[in-house]
């Protein structure tokens, strides 16, 4: 019961050190080696990302960095990609997902509903 009211609240908190992302911040997911971008995405002026290319699909657990440039420093998370498009954030001990964070806290629009093309 404690883990599931633990991951409720992850869920519906804002990134540690990211209270809001404005317009203008750019969202990036890419391979722990910086070598590959899998995502990249801007914030518009009505909450929707737009995609700055075409994105690469990635097998399911692999690991994933999240950064988000909002102007200032750039915020960098690390993950696991999951199914259906998402990706697993490792926070505080526990794991959130990254579409309904970006959807339900910061209260983005996901281009298809996701933030990574699905693997086929």
């Amino acid at each position: 019961m404690r883990a599931f009211l633990l991951l409720l609240l992850l869920s519906l908190a804002p990134l540690p050190g990211l209270p809001w992302i404005p317009p203008g911040s750019e969202v990036r997911l890419v391979s722990p080696d910086l070598r590959t971008v899998y995502a990249s995405y801007l914030v518009s002026e009505d909450r929707r990302l737009i995609a700055r290319a075409k994105g690469v699909s990635v097998p399911i657990a692999r690991d994933i960095l999240l950064f988000i440039q909002t102007g200032g420093k750039p915020y960098i998370y690390s993950g696991l990609s999951a199914p259906r498009g998402d990706v697993w954030l490792n926070i505080e001990g526990g794991q959130i997902s990254l579409n309904e964070l970006l959807t339900r806290t910061y209260r983005l629009s996901l281009p298809d509903g996701k933030v990574l093309p699905e693997e086929r």
